[in-house]
Formats: structure tokens, C-alpha cells, sequence
């Protein structure tokens, strides 16, 4: 295993530049470790030109090796007010023990943990590609886990990026909304090793996210905050405009085609 040591050993090899970006290592999947050579890093080392400081962080890398800059996360709700939601496996989450399993979904009982033993309830979402624009991308990842058919819609995009885990992760989240004017979608896809597909009403969202069940940030409750925020705005004219004016509110009637494979 490439090892603290070794890691340190590399930048010893390596002289230290002001703003210098040096890859460290790459993980057999999706992940590269990054050095930021700065005046301003928590971490000093040795370096070929002595002893300086720096900083870390991690890239998520596409299937070719490229850095993903950009990743979308979106709330879709369908004609009768019952918002989308998929199951995915996230294994670092189930390294604690002390969340709760069971979802209330459609007026049952169901345990997520059928699904395989790392689910997680989440809306949609994913990666921009680098030849696509972020509309182009939210909307390819909820025609890709939802198989919602051909509609239209009202798109709302946050315009303002999050930076997810701010020091430690070098990606920016863009969050959106959409209104769907169907009721169609797919109850499972095989994207992603096999996704399960749920619609929830606003109550059942809400009650998993009290009992634990919905539990991932940047997936889930970023999302649901920025839908809350939505919602306000479709209700008050006021508040929807001081967000437009401020630029944080993208609000746009869509056609939603899916792609002919």
C-alpha cells in the first residue's frame, strides 16, 4: 500500500513552488490525492528545496482519469406532489452502525437494508461530464435513474455552487429542483449496479429525514433544504424575486427528451 511515508518520501523529490499542484497518488477507482504547495498550508514537510508547508485534498476522477469539477444534485416531484428517490449503496456510511434502516415509504414499513447492506436513500444526482452544461447534466442523471418518460416540466436551478466537505474535496454542487408534469418513472434502473426507485409525499420525506433514515448530505438534506427554499418562492412572488434579482434562483419551462440509446 502506498503509505504516510512513502506520500512523504514522494514530495522530498519534489521542489516546492508557490501554487504548485503535485498528484500524489490515484486509487483504483475515482479518487486522486493532491498537493497544493502554500505559505498558507496546515502541514509542513520536507520538500527537495527544504521544509515548507501545503495543503491536501481530494479529486473524484471520471472513468478516463479526469477530474469531475462539477456534480448535480435534484428534487423531482411528480404531477401529484410525490417527490423521487433512489436507492444507492454508499459503503463509507455503513461503516457506522447507529442509523436507522427502516423507511416509511407509500404508507409501509421497508427496510432499506434488502436493497444490499450499504443503502441509502437519496435524491438524484451525480456527475457533470466535461462536454455537458450542469441543465444538461441534471437532466441526464434523472432521465438515467428515474426512466421518467418524455414531459414537460419547470426546471429551478440554484445557480450558486456548494463546496462539499469545503477543505477536504474539490467539487462544486449545483442544486435543482424539478416539477414534472407526468406520473411515470421506473420503480428499478440498472444504472449505477441497479438503482430502486421510490416516490415519497412531502410528510414521508420529512419523517425519514427526523428518524435518521434519509441521512446523507450532500444527496439528501442540501436538496431538501434548497426544494424548502423553492417552495417558499412558488408561494410568495416577494421572496421568489429578491432571488432571481439576487442571482441565486434560475427558474426555466423545460422539455424533457430522453436520449435514444
Amino acid at each position: 500500500m502506498f503509505n504516510n511515508q512513502k506520500a512523504k518520501a514522494l514530495l522530498e523529490k519534489i521542489e516546492w513552488e508557490e501554487g504548485k499542484i503535485i498528484s500524489v497518488m490515484e486509487g483504483p477507482y475515482r479518487y486522486r490525492i493532491v498537493v497544493l504547495c502554500s505559505i498558507l498550508g496546515r502541514k509542513k514537510d520536507l520538500f527537495a528545496n527544504g521544509e515548507h508547508p501545503y495543503f491536501c485534498y481530494i479529486e473524484l476522477l471520471d472513468s478516463s482519469g479526469q477530474w469531475i469539477q462539477k456534480g448535480v444534485n435534484m428534487v423531482p416531484v411528480l404531477a401529484d406532489g410525490r417527490f423521487i428517490m433512489v436507492v444507492e449503496q454508499r459503503p463509507a456510511q455503513s461503516l457506522y452502525q447507529n442509523y436507522p434502516t427502516i423507511a416509511k415509504i407509500a404508507g409501509e414499513n421497508i427496510n432499506l437494508a434488502h436493497f444490499g447492506s450499504h443503502s441509502s436513500l437519496e435524491f438524484v444526482g451525480g456527475a457533470v461530464n466535461p462536454d455537458e452544461g450542469l441543465k444538461a447534466g441534471f437532466l441526464r442523471e434523472l432521465t438515467e435513474e428515474t426512466g421518467i418518460s418524455n414531459q414537460s416540466a419547470i426546471y429551478y436551478s440554484r445557480r450558486q455552487p456548494i463546496y462539499q466537505t469545503g477543505a477536504d474535496i474539490a467539487l462544486q454542487q449545483f442544486l435543482g429542483v424539478v416539477f414534472l408534469s407526468g406520473l411515470f418513472y421506473e420503480k428499478y434502473v440498472p444504472t449505477d449496479g441497479g438503482l430502486v426507485v421510490f416516490a415519497l409525499t412531502k410528510d414521508e420525506v420529512e419523517c425519514n429525514i427526523f428518524s435518521g433514515v434519509i441521512h446523507s448530505g450532500p444527496a439528501a438534506i442540501m436538496p431538501w433544504a434548497f426544494y424548502k427554499e423553492v417552495e417558499q418562492a412558488r408561494n410568495d412572488a416577494v421572496f421568489e424575486d429578491k432571488l432571481k434579482a439576487a442571482g441565486y434562483l434560475w427558474i426555466e419551462e423545460i422539455q424533457i427528451i430522453k436520449p435514444v440509446n
